[in-house]
């Protein structure tokens, strides 16, 4: 995907299909429309964008009206690439930009891509005074060449999905598990880890300070459970957000106690997935209350971190081996001359790419009764579900060498034909017996079928 920071020099040359938003959070509604613009826009041999604003408009029309992100524009784009598109333009917002006239921005736009569709929502406008409603986008379309259209409101278990009903979630309930449903993935933020009083180092829990970029939401104050991440590697973590009232801080801090790493963090950038609110916070009567009830959060941090989701479905022992609940014999072990063959079979492409991943690992002797206890994060790009799902697994297995782990949940967040965001769950351990060392292009073959999704996948071992 390629990302441009303002229009286009030179013009594109493909025609396109394109969206116009801020996009804040990329939630499960956005995915729905850009999923399906995307689509759209590639049966048409068009390309498929989004032009996103830097600033939100808001911070230069209203800069007295307080307003929390949920993404920076780098992570929106990062997140939008597993959808498919071909490009994202980060427009800079300023006073000139909202003062053109929706026909004026519209033509500026159409002189530096060539625009054969606009997709929008149903209370999209844009322009001075927001004049360039659908009608009037319309309108003007007739005129420069392009189509409107307009998608409903998504809606997720009857609820329209908004990113202002996620940050009321976040910020005054600090319901993280409810604001995940709706954005399809946890929330997160990143920030530089800085030297703090060192209290926590000293009571035998030594938590990084993470400072989070001015502007981004923060959940209601509490304590909670999260994936700690130093770049791709994930470490369960339970995290303070509030004023420390047992030591009279005063001022709001986020305070990340990462339960199974030793070392020193202090100028990293640390990332916090919020999994799950265990409590509000306390103010103790001592310190050995304090020490007790921190050992308490670490236990329920630990246990519901040891489950997370698995698009793969659900594991059962059975005769002694793991298959899953429904679907049991979701993969075949394929004869083969030297290396390991599967055909793997799944209701959906996310399923699919989930089972073959375990697939790889049961044939490495992965055991998925074995609690949780880290996470890689990954994101890959690719020219088609084949070659995606190949640069997925392989990924995976450079992930096992650098972890030292083997995996057996597997949670994909984003996924299109050309893109993947998701997560994979593990142990630290190695191969039971002979490890795989990669996947190969040798039989390869991914293809939707009339009972769901199939693929058939040769390693290297």
């Amino acid at each position: 995907m390629q990302t441009y920071l303002d229009f286009p020099s030179p013009p594109l040359e493909r025609s396109a299909y394109l969206t116009i938003g801020n996009f804040d959070g990329v939630h499960r509604g956005h995915q729905q429309l850009v999923s399906e613009m995307v689509a759209a826009a590639h049966v048409a041999g068009c390309l498929a964008g989004l032009l996103t604003f830097d600033p939100h408009p808001l911070a230069v029309l209203r800069p007295d009206v307080p307003l929390a992100f949920l993404t920076s524009p780098e992570e929106r784009a990062e997140l939008l690439a597993a959808l498919g598109l071909d490009f994202v333009l980060i427009l800079p917002f300023n006073r000139s930009i909202a003062a053109l006239p929706a026909d004026e921005f519209m033509r500026r736009l159409v002189g530096r891509i060539p625009l054969c569709a606009l997709w929008i929502g149903p209370d999209f406008a844009l322009g001075r005074g927001r004049e360039g409603n659908a009608v009037r986008l319309a309108e003007i379309g007739r005129e420069l060449g392009y189509q409107v259209m307009v998608t409903p409101d998504y809606d997720w278990q009857g609820e329209p999905v908004r990113s202002s009903r996620i940050r009321g979630l976040l910020a005054q309930d600090g319901a993280v598990d409810l604001a995940a449903d709706l954005l399809g993935h946890p929330y997160q933020t990143w920030g530089e880890v800085a030297t703090g009083a060192q209290r926590g180092r000293r009571l035998g829990f030594p938590t990084a300070n993470v400072m989070p970029p001015a502007g981004r939401l923060l959940p209601a104050f509490g304590v909670y459970v999260c994936w700690a991440w130093r770049e791709n590697r994930g470490y369960p973590a339970v995290v303070n957000v509030g004023i420390r009232p047992s030591f009279d801080n005063g001022q709001p801090t986020i305070e990340a106690y990462l339960l199974d790493f030793a070392g020193d963090l202090y100028g990293e950038t640390l990332g916090l997935s919020f999994i799950a609110r265990l409590r509000g916070e306390m103010k103790f009567a001592d310190i050995s209350a304090l020490i007790a009830q921190i050992h308490a959060d670490a236990e329920a941090a630990r246990l519901l971190l040891a489950a997370p989701p698995d698009h793969a479905g659900s594991w059962k022992l059975e005769a002694g081996s793991w298959t899953l609940e429904a679907g049991a014999s979701f993969w075949t072990e394929l004869s083969h001359t030297a290396d390991w063959a599967v055909r793997v079979i799944g209701d959906s492409q996310r399923q699919l790419f989930a089972r073959t991943a375990a697939a790889m690992y049961l044939l490495q002797g992965a055991d998925p009764s074995r609690p949780i206890t880290l996470a890689r994060a990954v994101q890959v790009e690719a020219s088609n579900p084949p070659e995606l799902l190949v640069a997925w697994l392989n990924r995976l297995l450079l992930g096992q060498e650098l972890d030292e782990a083997m995996y057996t949940r597997f949670e994909i967040h984003e996924l299109s034909a050309t893109g993947l965001a998701g997560v994979a769950y593990g142990y630290s351990g190695a191969p039971a017996h002979t490890g795989i060392k990669a996947v190969t292009y040798y039989d390869l073959s991914v293809e939707e079928t009339g009972a769901g999704w199939e693929a058939t996948v040769t390693f290297d071992v």
